[in-house]
């Protein structure tokens, strides 16, 4: 809408001592030209441009702000699309088929005269080259008289890109080579890449049909389940996109046999015999448990013997004592054996019977 300034000056000079009439006929005379200006100003107004036919008298605004969020940086292996915004193109879309369509080179808009009501704000991003790269939509209620704000986030588009990827190395440094790789999204799933024509020390692996997104690519050369070089890139895919890696491993880890000593420790530690259940004293007539174990036995099958008062008792884990003993004195003891003869341990414990 174009502005029109009005600037009204008198061409009449009227003296301070100047007749009652002739005033009367000044102030008749300004009149008249402020009556003429305030016309001209309406007549303008009516005629002046508004984004909508028939715009509603209360109307509301809204500021748009745009984001990228995450995603429209590149890194790594990037593909031949460019994911710079150069342009964002905003649709909206209101009450009663209203509409508008606007663009922008920043990332905040502000949109006046919108009808009043829910309205939903649709934007692209484009890049250089005029290609969509990137969408966002978010809905918003616009009220009268007020500068509503929305925030919009532009996540890039989904889709499928394609990803080729060369290897090479020295042919003549390696007899079998193989390559193993994969593909690790941002949730863990992996994906394993399976390389063609892996001879004449060069492989190459191609998918039309790679998800966008980003990946982890873990690559690995071998030479006979030997790896001799290895590399790690992130990945970025995006639809319609191609994206490109080229490897080239050329100071290798060549294989060498290795042998691995292992010194096992077998020195025949005596066998550490405890005994549990044992009294200190035994009242006359009465009877006591009494068992053996082995802390150090690991899995070696063990023997035992049992002695009371030097005596041959049981051959037994656990021996079963004092009901037929008389009053006095005694030593019980008992002898562990592996049954390899290999190693042995003993215990002992003394008791009285009253």
């Amino acid at each position: 809408m174009q502005q029109l300034t009005l600037k009204y000056k008198s061409t009449q000079t009227v003296g301070l001592g100047g007749s009652r009439n002739a005033r009367r006929s000044a102030n008749i005379a300004l009149g008249a030209a402020l009556l003429a200006a305030v016309a001209l100003v309406a007549g303008t107004l009516a005629g002046c441009d508004s984004p909508y036919n028939g715009a509603p008298p209360e109307s509301g605004s809204l500021r748009i702000s745009i984001g990228s969020g995450n995603g429209l940086q590149p890194l790594s292996l990037l593909p031949d699309t460019s994911m710079v915004p150069a342009e964002y193109r905003l649709r909206g879309s209101g009450p009663a088929q209203t509409s508008f369509e606007t663009a922008t080179t920043g990332g905040l808009l502000d949109v006046h005269d919108l009808q009043i009501g829910e309205w939903r704000i649709e934007v692209s991003a484009v890049n250089g080259d005029d290609l969509e790269i990137g969408y966002g939509a978010a809905t918003v209620m616009v009220e009268a008289a007020v500068r509503n704000e929305i925030a919009l986030s532009v996540r890039p588009l989904s889709g499928t890109g394609l990803l080729s990827l060369t290897v090479g190395w020295p042919a003549d440094q390696l007899q079998a080579p193989a390559i193993s790789a994969a593909l690790t999204d941002r949730d863990g799933t992996s994906r394993s890449l399976q390389f063609e024509s892996v001879a004449a020390g060069q492989a190459e692996y191609h998918d039309p049909a790679v998800d966008a997104g980003y990946y982890t690519l873990v690559l690995q050369l071998s030479e006979k389940d030997s790896v001799v070089a290895g590399a790690v890139e992130t990945v970025r895919i995006v639809r319609d996109g191609h994206t490109e890696g080229s490897f080239r491993f050329d100071d290798l880890n060549h294989p060498t046999g290795t042998v691995d000593i292992i010194v096992a420790q077998q020195m025949d530690q005596p066998l550490e015999v405890e005994l549990s259940g044992a009294a200190d004293l035994l009242p006359y007539g009465g009877s006591m448990s009494v068992s053996a174990s082995v802390a150090n036995a690991g899995d070696a099958q063990l023997q035992f013997s049992w002695y009371l008062n030097g005596a041959p008792l049981a051959q037994t884990a656990s021996v079963q004592l004092g009901a037929d003993l008389s009053a006095g004195t005694y030593r019980l003891d008992v002898v562990a054996f592996a049954a390899d003869g290999l190693r042995s341990g003993s215990a002992t414990h003394g008791f009285r019977v009253e």
